[in-house]
């Protein structure tokens, strides 16, 4: 396997046979899984990766390529790009921006700072009535008409083959067409073509990634016993959701995986947050949060359950960079950045061990895309495993639905 688990303070819930509601959602999935009910999966397989990748390469011709879409039209392929994009700097060619929010500001500095005739624009929304998502286009297309910027052969649309807004629009313009999966609900798309086009664009393998995702799949399937290891977390928040502890902190010490942190968070609450149900997922970033959260998590409420995601340590005999050599503080002397920074994880899980609390680090080989591939998988598992423990649907999202209509019954009644 490409990544491991180790578990610190969940020695007393270890037991040689689980209750029936584990077993009986253990069950449901490997059955699923092997008849390939899951459409997330089952879609996964019938990719079409050229046809994927022949898009990317469309879109390469531009400059600039803007993905217009919220939550899950746009978390899983933000998360892959962060694979290839460094955080300090836009050295993707082409340049590639995700809209996500509606705030007017941010939307117009950006579309002011780059060159509009050479930019293409990606909408996905898969209903097709996802008001934010029209309201980016309508915005960023009358701005382009304004400066007499045809927009023919610039917009990409993704959305379901079926009636709507979005599918209107783009069969009256005649925009390009990709369909979204209908059986593929938002938050578990990363695995088609919502997530893979900007993670092909970027410059990914995306057949590695789907690759990562079927071995983690493989080898749950074969052996029940790496089941029992993988998910024997998700066993131990339950039991300690019974007495509290309904916090759930993700925390990396890779800076590439922040946005992972984000696309988790999602599949999280929306698949579990239902009838009362559910623990609030934290994210957090190390090292920065060991100076923003960590005195909390530390003597705060006992209250949450740790999962710090972290690389291999790679030395190398003659490292080459080298923080300082005669440098105060002496304890930096001869050390590297990747020192400290192991040095820093480490100690965080050693303290928060020490303190008695519930943690699994998960450590894995690197972040290339089978890597990902497997670890974004085993989360969208582990998630749809735990509402099966405490029997919730882990595809709806029904009290979305009701800030939804109130959306648009105030913009129609004009009252608050």
């Amino acid at each position: 396997m490409s990544f491991s688990q180790i578990f610190y303070n969940l020695d007393e819930y270890k037991q040689t046979s689980f209750p029936n509601n584990y077993e009986l959602a253990k069950k449901k999935i490997l059955e699923n899984i092997s008849s390939d009910s899951y459409e997330f999966i089952s879609g996964m397989k019938k990719n079409n990766y050229n046809e994927i990748n022949s898009i990317a390469r469309e879109l390469k011709k531009f400059e600039n390529v803007l993905f217009l879409g919220t939550g899950g039209s746009s978390l899983g392929g933000k998360t892959l790009v962060s694979i290839s994009r460094n955080s300090y700097l836009q050295k993707l060619k082409p340049k590639i921006f995700f809209v996500e929010n509606i705030d007017y500001g941010s939307i117009k500095d950006l579309i002011n700072g780059i060159e509009l005739e050479k930019t293409a624009i990606v909408v996905t929304s898969k209903s097709g009535e996802t008001l934010e998502t029209l309201g980016q286009y309508f915005y960023i297309s009358n701005e382009m008409k304004k400066k007499k910027i045809s927009l023919t052969n610039k917009v990409f649309v993704i959305t379901e083959n079926k009636n709507s807004c979005l599918k209107n629009i783009q069969e009256k313009e005649k925009y390009k067409f990709i369909e979204h999966n209908k059986f593929i609900g938002g938050r578990y798309s990363v695995f088609s073509v919502v997530g893979l086009l900007p993670a092909s664009l970027s410059g990914l393998n995306i057949n590695k990634i789907c690759s990562g995702a079927r071995s983690f799949l493989d080898v749950i399937s074969k052996k029940s016993k790496k089941f029992d290891f993988f998910f024997f977390p998700i066993f131990v928040q339950n039991q300690l959701k019974k007495k509290g502890t309904n916090i759930s902190v993700l925390m990396p010490y890779i800076e590439c995986l922040e946005n992972f942190t984000y696309w988790y968070r999602q599949l999280w609450s929306e698949s579990i947050g239902k009838k009362n149900n559910g623990t609030t997922p934290v994210n957090a970033l190390g090292t920065v949060d060991q100076h923003s959260q960590l005195q909390l998590y530390l003597d705060g409420p006992k209250d949450k359950f740790y999962s710090i995601i972290g690389k291999k340590s790679k030395k190398s005999k003659k490292p080459n960079h080298l923080i300082g050599l005669n440098i105060e503080p002496k304890v930096l002397q001869n050390k590297t950045l990747e020192d400290l920074l192991y040095a820093e994880m480490n100690a965080t899980i050693k303290a928060i061990k020490n303190k008695g609390l519930p943690l699994r680090f998960i450590e894995i080989e690197d972040t290339n895309e089978k890597t990902i591939g497997s670890l974004m998988m085993f989360f969208c598992i582990e998630t749809i495993f735990a509402c099966y423990l405490i029997d919730v649907n882990p595809f709806d999202q029904p009290a979305v639905e009701e800030v939804k209509i109130l959306t648009k019954s105030l913009l129609k009644n004009g009252k608050d």
